[in-house]
Order: structure tokens, then sequence, then C-alpha cells
């Protein structure tokens, strides 16, 4: 049942997040930036501080210069 589950979430071995972030616009428009995104990280990953800093300042970049009403919409 589980090798099922993983052949169908990862397209048969094809296609393996590594890492994806989720943004809430309801929490953005009322709180601010902090908080607003969720990463998602590979197990194997998810200790690299290196990975982290990378994506968080990558969202930061993203959240500060484009028009996050319009990218979520």
């Amino acid at each position: 049942m589980i090798n099922w589950l993983m052949k169908k979430l990862t397209k048969n071995y094809e296609s393996i997040p590594l890492f994806w972030e989720d943004f809430n616009l309801q929490k953005y428009q009322k709180d601010g930036a902090k908080n607003s995104c969720t990463l998602h990280i590979h197990p194997e990953l998810k200790n690299d501080e290196h990975i982290i800093g990378t994506l968080s300042n990558l969202v930061d970049y993203i959240r500060e210069n484009y028009d996050m009403e319009k990218l979520s919409k």
C-alpha cells in the first residue's frame, strides 16, 4: 500500500518534490509578511541550514518585490 502511494505521489519515482512553499494570502494581508509562508523540505534535506536560509531569503525577496495578491490569484 505504501509503495503504491509513493509511486503515485512521485509519478512513478520520476518527479520527487525536494521542497515547496505554501503562501497564505489572508495571513499576509492580516498580519504582514512574517509567518505568511510555510516551507516544506524533503526529510533528507530538512536539517541543512544553508538550504533553509537560501529558500527563506528567496521567499523574502519575492514577497518584497512582487505583488503577492496578484501572484496568488
